[in-house]
């Protein structure tokens, strides 16, 4: 009898802790949901992703300068790209694809990174780069210094290293070619060609403009780097690459290039 009655209250020792496991992660599971939408938001606050509205706003943009078309149509397809890719629009398609791209532990990760000292710097020498009123000053850079006197070999080998790691070529071919499909789409929306033919599918238009991109993309990207991170010294690009190949830096990459692509 002593022995079922240890029996029994051994099982129900187990049972009880084993349901007690199943609920905290239940609980967990559902703490980790309701508090990702908040962490989401302060990620989208602390990288400053909204800046990269500006970007978008700015290769879609069309200038009068550039183009022989009516002001008319000039000005329509700038309103409309405005309206369509507004400021709300762009946090609530960005946070919907990070929220897929990014795991809660992942969220954390990158939330610590922009809170730190290093992180702090490199966003801002980023966000100076990728400002189009700096498009000017940087081209100036690039052909004034860059294109007569490289860097040591040791400190490009660093850069390029960078780049791969954050999969720089190919993310920003895929920016520069969903940037110039989507504004000739709005384009063909404001003053279509009546030729009979129905406007391609933006797949196959992309797929069609990127080989040609990606083919001056490298040495472009290599000089925007050299640029972008010029004053960083040698240990500081090697303590960011070591926080770029997590999988947080990763998927955090990756999503932002995934829902850029997807607005655009």
């Amino acid at each position: 009898m002593d022995t079922q009655i240890n029996f029994s209250c051994s099982g129900l020792g187990r049972f009880t802790k084993t349901l007690a496991f199943v609920l905290s992660l239940f609980s967990s599971s559902m703490l980790s949901a309701a508090d990702k939408g908040i962490l989401l938001g302060e990620l989208y606050d602390n990288a400053q992703l909204e800046q990269q509205l500006g970007w978008v706003l700015s290769s879609m943009t069309i200038d009068q300068k550039k183009y022989t078309l009516p002001p008319e149509v000039i000005n329509t397809v700038n309103q409309v790209v405005k309206v369509r890719y507004s400021a709300d629009l762009f946090k609530s398609s960005m946070e919907a694809t990070l929220d897929e791209a990014l795991s809660v532990g992942e969220l954390l990760k990158l939330l610590d990174w922009y809170n730190s000292a290093l992180g702090q710097k490199i966003l801002r020498l980023e966000m100076e780069a990728n400002d189009p009123r700096n498009t000017l000053y940087m081209q100036a850079y690039i052909e004034d210094k860059l294109s007569r006197e490289l860097p040591r070999t040791s400190r490009i080998r660093l850069i390029e290293e960078l780049m791969e790691t954050l999969d720089a070529v190919e993310l920003g071919t895929e920016l520069a070619a969903s940037a110039s499909v989507g504004a000739k789409r709005i384009l063909h929306e404001v003053m279509p060609i009546k030729d009979g033919r129905p406007l391609r599918p933006p797949e196959i238009l992309k797929a069609r403009e990127k080989p040609v991109i990606r083919k001056g993309m490298n040495d472009h990207m290599r000089y925007v780097y050299l640029y972008t991170y010029r004053s960083l010294p040698d240990n500081e690009i090697r303590a960011y690459l070591d926080f770029a190949r997590s999988t947080a830096m990763q998927n955090f990459q990756r999503g932002q290039i995934q829902a850029i692509a997807r607005i655009l």
